[in-house]
């Protein structure tokens, strides 16, 4: 007879239980409110009364996204050694017990001290040709975390999504408190999990080197022209070069400059080693529109003007190596119209990296709240991701929208990228 374990609850969350089981018709009873859910819901599953496979469902999409909001996505290689259902079912069997691509056995499936590792769940889809499409499976581990000053054993489950037809591979992970021995940590069972499928199911993975990084600028810097777009005295800046060449050179005039030099026309000019006299006036031009459009704008205000998504904060190296660091008040707020943003713009576009960026989204319409993601690019193996906004029930459509944003400006920077080579060839 499966049951609901009291791990299963801390992972998916007693109140999402229990609103699953009110919408299939199952109230717990005023008398039976001051016992765990656990046993409530164990004496529906004696009863019959729920549906098992529904019920499986259900907690297969609770685990494979929901608490789990730490995720890294790898890039794939090789993957004809791994693309057959075949080159699954085996190394499932031999080294799980298992003798299926497709099944689904949470309540059943809970590891111990002595057996740490399982499989509760696999999903898979093929195409016409027998070749995997994509595959699902879900790793739980004993763990045990320190609550309370007590050590209390309990489960993390471990979902994997392996892509074929993007060449991608994601692992999340839940970033629980109290846990305090380091191998049961996120990052740590997502490493561990990476290695098991290099090592039982050959799955090997490919470095993004600095890539992803050129992603994360290409991403920031349309976002951030988006928003400038919609200012219209921001979009008039390209109609003074007149006005700007003319000051320029009156500033020359009017100013004794030692490294002041002159171009074959007689026209002054400063080396850019000294200072980038006509982008800075720009800049200041750029700063004046933006700080005059958005000063007293509420934030909803903003959010109301339409746009893709909103950069609430960012990281780079400029070509100092500096380390830039620039974070709004909160996770929504947006730093593109601040002074102290305005004045880094230029070192970041000069470098063309992003290390770290985080965007805030609308979710999937219907949906509660705003989606607040963190894309880190600081590892060269992998792509960060992590959903900031603890509040929220993460879900597919979730997932779905922060892939779809990364991938749009992955293939645009890719693009770029065959451009350059086109006309290195061509030169």
């Amino acid at each position: 007879m499966p049951s609901l374990s009291e791990s299963i609850v801390d992972n998916v969350g007693e109140s999402y239980i229990s609103t699953y089981l009110k919408q299939k018709g199952h109230t717990q009873p005023d008398e039976k409110k001051g016992q765990a859910l656990k046993y409530w819901v164990d004496g529906l599953l004696k009863e019959q009364k729920i549906d098992i496979d529904n019920f499986e469902g259900f907690l297969f999409d609770e685990l494979f996204f929901g608490k789990r909001k730490t995720i890294r996505m790898y890039r794939l290689e090789n993957t004809k050694d791994y693309k057959f259902p075949v080159d699954w079912e085996i190394p499932l069997n031999e080294q799980y017990g298992l003798d299926s691509i497709d099944f689904c056995n949470i309540l059943n499936t809970i590891p111990s001290e002595k057996e740490a590792r399982k499989i509760a769940a696999v999903c898979s889809e093929e195409n016409t040709k027998e070749e995997l499409v994509k595959i699902r499976l879900l790793f739980v581990f004993h763990i045990e975390i320190n609550e309370d000053r007590k050590i209390k054993s309990t489960t993390a489950y471990i979902p994997v999504e392996i892509d074929f037809r993007t060449k991608t591979m994601m692992i999340k992970a839940w970033t629980r408190q109290h846990v305090d021995y380091e191998p049961y940590k996120a990052g740590k069972l997502i490493q561990h999990v990476k290695d098991l499928l290099r090592s039982e199911f050959k799955v090997s993975t490919m470095n993004y080197g600095i890539a992803h990084r050129k992603v994360l600028f290409n991403m920031s810097r349309s976002l951030i022209y988006e928003a400038y777009s919609k200012v219209p005295a921001y979009n008039k800046i390209e109609n003074m070069e007149d006005s700007i060449k003319n000051f320029i050179k009156e500033t020359y005039e009017k100013l004794s400059l030692w490294n002041a030099e002159e171009n074959d026309k007689g026209e002054q000019f400063l080396p850019k080693e000294v200072l980038d006299f006509k982008g800075e006036l720009k800049n200041v031009l750029e700063c004046l529109a933006i700080s005059d459009h958005f000063f007293n704008r509420s934030y909803d205000e903003i959010w109301g003007m339409g746009l893709e998504a909103v950069i609430s904060r960012i990281k780079f190296n400029d070509k100092e190596k500096v380390l830039a660091s620039l974070k709004a008040e909160d996770t929504e707020t947006p730093i593109f119209c601040t002074k102290t943003f305005m004045s880094l713009k230029t070192r970041m576009e000069e470098t063309e990296r992003i290390e770290s960026l985080w965007i805030a989204m609308d979710r999937e319409k219907g949906q509660r709240g705003h989606l607040n993601v963190r894309f880190d690019a600081s590892d060269q193996e992998y792509i960060g991701l992590l959903i900031t906004n603890y509040s929220i029930r993460f879900n597919e459509s979730d997932m779905n929208i922060i892939l779809g944003i990364y991938e749009k400006y992955e293939t645009k920077s890719n693009q770029e990228d065959t451009g350059k080579g086109k006309m290195a060839v061509g030169q």
